[in-house]
């Protein structure tokens, strides 16, 4: 798993909340939806659109177009956050 900063454990954690809520939407395990190596990928590179995160590991078309832009806006919102 990649090294992780303050900020990417913050990022982490919000991540794994919105995992948390599509696993029980879709009535599936978190796991089904990005393994835990894969959140913590997407929180230290933060990829910016669909196609930096489809670079990402673990994250496959089928994927992307499911649960990306959610993810990405979990991102976006912490680079605001951050930035402030």
């Amino acid at each position: 798993m990649p090294t992780l900063s303050g900020a990417d454990e913050a990022l982490l954690a919000r991540l794994r909340d919105l995992r948390r809520t599509i696993s029980r939407q879709d009535q599936v395990p978190a796991y089904v939806v990005f393994p835990d190596r894969t959140l913590a990928e997407i929180a230290v590179r933060r990829p910016a659109d669909a196609s930096a995160m489809g670079k990402i590991r673990g994250v496959g078309p089928v994927k992307l177009e499911r649960y990306g832009e959610r993810f990405l806006d979990v991102v976006r919102s912490s680079d605001d956050t951050e930035a402030a």
